[in-house]
């Protein structure tokens, strides 16, 4: 009797405990932002690395702009990239105080320093097991996932906004050189948007021919812009090509080419905007696919 109680109890506790086991949910660790600052709330951003020139951009209504070293219209995405970091989550964190030394995290001193609005994160090495980096800031060192250092070790052109026209601009006029298959200038072609239609002299290319090239144009993204210094606008040769907007202003480009890239320069903004040769025939008539 005495045995078959204690099988029951014991029948009884592997029921509870297996019960137990199929509906425990464990215990939720809330997980809180590296910062409460938002993305949305950032207007300045300044990157200071060590014996390097800074990079400071600033945000003008929904556009960033780069405004040192250079000054041109900054790519958001790689902006967003570094804004990502507010809401990064700390994996560890250490209190500083007096036992502790900065050096031997080589935050002292830092070899890069992120001032985003008013907070400043200071970027040390990383801890050599885990590959988290030690970050300071508001006097705690956090160990974090960090993918936002490639980022800020980029020179300042990599900022650069690779769109060769602003998304807010439409094309109005497009004033060209048509290429044979050797990138020579054959012709030179007009193309304006008339009555909501693309029209061009000597119906050369159809109506659907004309919307494509325009589009490509609208928009053109370079696989790479480079600063130039006055010196070297002075001394290009190239073809011009005109660009008028609805907004009334007009944009001239300096079209060159070489065995590799196509590049257009754009004198005002002091950038050349480089491009595969590849894009030529979507950017120009070519001579025999126009016939």
């Amino acid at each position: 009797m005495k045995k078959s109680y204690l099988t029951n109890v014991i029948l009884l506790l592997l029921i509870i405990g297996l019960y137990w086991f199929i509906n425990y949910q464990p215990v939720q660790v809330e997980s809180h932002r590296l910062s409460t600052l938002l993305a949305k709330q950032v207007h300045d951003i300044k990157i200071q690395r060590y014996k390097r020139d800074d990079i400071v951009l600033h945000k003008e209504g929904q556009q960033w702009h780069i405004k040192q070293p250079i000054q041109a219209s900054a790519n958001t995405t790689r902006v967003n990239l570094i804004l990502d970091l507010l809401s990064s989550h700390s994996q560890g964190q250490l209190n500083l105080d007096s036992k502790l030394s900065l050096q031997q995290y080589d935050l002292d001193p830092a070899k890069i320093t992120l001032q985003i609005n008013d907070q400043q994160f200071e970027f040390g090495n990383t801890e050599p097991l885990s590959k988290y980096r030690y970050i300071l800031y508001d006097n705690i060192i956090h160990l974090l996932n960090d993918t936002v250092a490639p980022l800020l070790n980029a020179n300042a052109a990599s900022f650069i906004n690779n769109r060769l026209f602003s998304e807010e601009l439409n094309i109005t006029r497009l004033s060209l050189p048509a290429l044979d298959n050797q990138q020579v200038h054959s012709a030179f072609l007009s193309i304006k948007l008339i009555d909501g239609h693309w029209k061009t002299q000597g119906d050369t290319l159809s109506t659907d021919q004309l919307t494509s090239l325009v589009t490509a144009w609208q928009n053109a993204y370079a696989m790479q812009v480079l600063p130039l210094t006055a010196d070297k606008i002075q001394h290009a040769i190239g073809q011009d090509i005109t660009v008028e907007f609805s907004n009334q202003t007009t944009v001239t480009l300096l079209l060159q080419f070489n065995h590799q890239t196509m590049s257009l320069i754009d004198a005002k903004k002091k950038l050349k905007y480089q491009f595969p040769l590849s894009v030529t025939e979507q950017l120009f008539p070519i001579k025999d696919s126009a016939n």
